[in-house]
């Protein structure tokens, strides 16, 4: 079932014209299992021993975490999200989803969830309402909150990033891209964008393109920034994650990684999702990274 999602997910081709008006808008069986830890300096980075694994998830495209530390997971190949707390202890927080993909949450607390198929994005209050705050995209992927506190949302289909504010306002960011899939924002006004179709694209506070990297086999959705400005991503095709110089080389940091798409870096930790295991796997990573 998860191999025929994949192909399903990378092969579609959405031919709906592109528009520019996007309108506002039960306990599972996962288990975790605790491994053995390698400290590593950063120069020694490569295949970190899994600190813990979580299982039993359905092709888990987005890792997000609150304020109070609790995980959540969404399981595109069932429609759900799901919350880890502190404790390990997994549960359904959002389900009736289609094919839930990015996640991130805001300053208040609110989860919000890029639905795929639906072409909606929704926003969860911490006690589980769900209403649509955006809709009217076209398969959007990986979503991601920018220094302004505006929603910055792959819109696959259209081969572009928009932003759209609080009050459900949006605006294009970048175009031109190649099935951009996830999106990060530096510190200087940047953003960082993997593409599905191949490469890393830089678009500057101008808004001007260019290629950062194309050391990957295939872009995943996960894409994030280290406290140092570093840049680390998911490699899908080659089942790793690259942390990518400034030069757009990039250094392999974990490896064997079957359908690696999500990626989230909290408090020293990192987070990788595999679609080919339904597992997410966590790693001591040193913070000077």
């Amino acid at each position: 079932m998860i191999t025929s999602l994949f192909y399903l997910m990378t092969g579609l081709f959405v031919m709906a014209a592109c528009s520019n008006n996007p309108t506002e808008a039960r306990p599972s069986s996962a288990t975790q299992v605790n491994l053995s830890t390698s400290q590593k300096s950063v120069e020694k980075i490569i295949n970190l021993k899994k600190q813990a694994v979580y299982t039993g998830f359905h092709a888990p495209t987005a890792i997000a975490v609150d304020q109070a530390g609790n995980l959540y997971i969404s399981n595109w190949g069932d429609g759900t999200v799901s919350k880890i707390d502190q404790s390990g202890k997994q549960s359904i927080f959002v389900d009736s989803l289609n094919a839930p993909s990015g996640l991130d949450f805001d300053t208040k607390g609110n989860l919000f969830i890029a639905d795929y198929f639906a072409d909606v994005i929704y926003r969860v209050s911490p006690d589980g309402n769900k209403h649509i705050f955006a809709k009217g995209l076209h398969t959007p992927a990986g979503i991601s909150f920018n220094r302004k506190g505006d929603l910055l949302v792959a819109n696959r289909g259209c081969n572009e990033i928009i932003s759209i504010d609080a009050s459900g306002r949006f605006k294009q960011v970048a175009q031109d891209l190649r099935t951009p899939v996830g999106e990060v924002e530096a510190a200087d006004g940047s953003l960082y964008i993997t593409n599905y179709g191949g490469g890393v694209t830089r678009v500057n506070p101008q808004g001007k393109n260019s290629e950062f990297s194309s050391d990957f086999g295939r872009p995943g959705v996960g894409i994030v920034i280290t406290e140092n400005n570093q840049i680390l991503a998911a490699d899908n095709g080659e089942g790793k994650v690259r942390l990518i110089r400034a030069d757009g080389a990039t250094e392999v940091l974990v490896e064997g990684i079957g359908g690696c798409v999500a990626l989230l870096l909290h408090q020293g930790v990192l987070y990788v999702s595999s679609w080919g295991q339904g597992a997410v796997y966590t790693y001591n990573i040193d913070r000077k990274l």
